[in-house]
């Protein structure tokens, strides 16, 4: 009663000569004060409700880290593939939603890339080639995973969770080379520059090797470029190159 007694003082104060503009921005402070009151209670009831809830809901949470090889290629660069090897790190929390079912969010340093290789004395191979596109991203995935547990008539696949997911990656550091083994990052990166981020989607599936352990396979393929092709030449399907990558590692869940 009396914050509204005083607000009623100053609009009438701010509604005389000289002051209607004052009283105008009063009068609709006034007003949003009446409009956000009502939304007190309801936040508080939220409040109320999420303390309430039972500790077992923190406990779904899980955790661990992964770590294992890459094979990748990149589309565009005239060679085949996967011929670049790499290694990939990451640690990975996830939460079940249902018996069978989880999401999953990961942080991970992964490598990607490109290797072409020719040697001139073997007939089948022609022309000299040592090229080599080494690049270094931290991605961030987010996955659905689904237990195959409840398969249980379909022989080992019952043993089996899937998973797919999109992830978002940027490029951290990068080497570059020519056809003849020549370094030329610089330049390359000057005349074609990376995008600033790229978008991927992903699926795999993991087998368990004992309660914590498991074996992890996962392809990933580029949706967005990681940059333009060497030409400019883009039409509405391709607009440039992409990774496509292979991974295999292990997966420790550590709580």
């Amino acid at each position: 009663m009396i914050l509204k007694g005083l607000i009623g003082f100053i609009v009438g104060w701010c509604s005389k000569p000289g002051g209607a503009t004052a009283g105008w921005k009063v009068r609709r402070q006034a007003a949003r004060l009446q409009i956000r009151r009502p939304a007190l209670p309801a936040v508080g009831l939220l409040l109320l409700w999420l303390l309430a809830q039972p500790p077992a809901r923190a406990q779904s949470f899980r955790g661990g880290f992964q770590a294992g090889l890459t094979a990748s290629e990149v589309s565009g660069d005239l060679s085949g593939g996967p011929n670049k090897l790499g290694w990939f790190a990451s640690v990975y929390t996830d939460i079940s939603f249902s018996p069978f079912t989880y999401w999953q969010l990961e942080i991970m340093y992964i490598q990607k890339g490109s290797r072409e290789f020719n040697d001139p004395e073997t007939p089948e191979d022609g022309v000299f080639r040592d090229y080599r596109l080494n690049l270094q991203y931290v991605e961030v995935p987010v996955i659905f995973k689904f237990d195959f547990s409840v398969f249980e008539r379909l022989p080992y696949a019952d043993w089996l969770t899937g998973e797919i997911g999109l992830s978002v990656s940027r490029v951290v550091g990068h080497f570059e080379t020519n056809d003849e083994g020549a370094e030329n990052t610089d330049l390359m990166a000057l005349e074609r520059p990376f995008h600033a981020g790229e978008l991927n989607v992903l699926a795999g599936f993991y087998f368990p090797v004992s309660e914590n352990l498991s074996v992890h396979f996962r392809y990933s393929q580029g949706v967005t470029p990681l940059r333009p092709h060497a030409g400019g030449t883009q039409t509405w399907y391709n607009r440039g190159q992409y990774n496509s990558v292979w991974s295999l590692g292990l997966a420790y869940l550590i709580f």
